[in-house]
């Protein structure tokens, strides 16, 4: 659902709600985050939508 906040998701990985504000990075609960070659490989073989921050930081120190 889109709200004046980004958009509501829930995430593929662990079920988490959060907001998606995609069409803002500055913001976007994704950044900061770096993923490497490996990291970025495995999220787009395995997911088709956005993961909640606390996934992607873990996702981030597995592929490391």
């Amino acid at each position: 659902m889109n709200t004046s906040q980004g958009i509501e998701k829930v995430c593929p990985r662990c079920g988490a709600p959060f907001i998606c504000h995609h069409e803002n990075p500055a913001i976007c609960q994704c950044a900061g985050i770096t993923l490497n070659k490996n990291a970025r490989a495995y999220l787009r073989t395995h997911y088709r939508d956005c993961l909640c921050r606390a996934c992607l930081l873990e996702v981030a120190r597995e592929m490391q």
